[in-house]
């Protein structure tokens, strides 16, 4: 599953390099569709660990900020 998730931000990331015309931005919203698609499957399969780990990435982000 987060092999997954890693491909598709993998793929995202390089269709993005290399994006100059209207099919490779094509592409780069079906794959970051995809992402979206499996992330959302992750939340739905695991709420509780999802809402922990947004609210402690959150209070990391707000510390670091901070500072």
């Amino acid at each position: 599953m987060t092999s997954k998730l890693e491909e598709l931000a993998e793929t995202a990331k390089r269709i993005a390099e290399e994006a100059g015309d209207s099919e490779e931005l094509a592409r780069l919203k079906k794959v970051a569709a995809d992402l979206g698609e499996e992330a959302a499957t992750i939340v739905r399969k695991y709420p509780l660990q999802s809402v922990l780990g947004a609210a402690v990435a959150g209070f990391l982000l707000g510390s670091m900020r901070r500072k």
